[in-house]
């Protein structure tokens, strides 16, 4: 059991990825200088989004919309290889079996349960019955399936035959620093992990990036930190082994 490579759909994530985390944010901050940025975690999952729908639909290639209390969430769907995809970060996706006094389900629980649920990951950890004997809450195939449907909507059933891989980053002061596609299994172990370092691009224009600044400095340092120039930037120039 391995994962199947999209090149072009990888390649154009990356670049929405990449885009969100770094121009898009910058372009937001040099654009509205305001006393605090605390819809900026907000916004680069807003600028991701649309990049998905600028680069990455095309043909096969569609986005499913769904909501969880309040907050709007995308899923790239592939109807030709039958598979979907979520991006989000590596804590983020670490911290998702492990939070406790869960309502409802995880969005990512409920698909990695129906799309990925007959799979198992070579080395297991825990699994999520394991979690709730320590108190975190667990979900019956009944609920985590009803989930499934209400995200899906009808654009991918539960007996499609779908598989779910999750892209995931870690980002440093704006830049992308490490991204991978994730084939998990129910209980969020590895299946398999895939690099898309080889993806990422050298932004050599931020040789002469003017400097965000933190969003907590006085007004009188924004003169001063905007026209400073970086002293340099160590590209990521990677060579990655592809798998069969």
């Amino acid at each position: 059991m391995s994962i199947n490579i999209n090149e072009e759909l990888l390649r154009k994530t990356v670049r929405a990825v990449e885009k969100a985390c770094g121009e898009d944010t910058i372009n937001y901050l040099q654009e509205h200088h305001m006393e605090t940025y605390n819809a900026l975690p907000f916004l680069r999952g807003d600028f991701l989004n649309q990049n998905l729908r600028d680069f990455v639909v095309y043909n096969e290639i569609e986005l499913i919309p769904f909501n969880r209390n309040g907050w709007s969430g995308r899923i790239l769907h592939d109807k030709k290889d039958k598979k979907t995809y979520t991006v989000t970060t590596r804590r983020t996706l670490e911290a998702i079996p492990r939070k406790k006094g869960r309502t409802m389900p995880h969005y990512l629980q409920s698909i990695l349960f129906v799309e990925n649920g007959d799979c198992k990951a070579p080395v297991k950890q825990m699994s999520l019955s394991d979690y709730a004997e320590m108190g975190f809450v667990s979900f019956d195939a009944e609920e985590l399936e009803s989930d499934f449907v209400k995200i899906m909507q009808g654009m991918v059933g539960k007996d499609d035959e779908y598989r779910h891989y999750v892209i995931v980053y870690e980002v440093e002061h704006r830049e992308v620093t490490d991204i991978s596609l994730m084939f998990l299994d129910k209980d969020f172990d590895v299946i398999e992990e895939y690099s898309l370092n080889e993806y990422l691009k050298p932004d050599f224009g931020r040789l002469t990036e003017i400097e965000v600044i933190d969003e907590n400095v006085h007004e009188e340092d924004k003169t001063q930190a905007l026209v400073s120039v970086k002293s340099g930037i160590k590209p990521k120039l990677r060579v990655v082994e592809k798998k069969a």
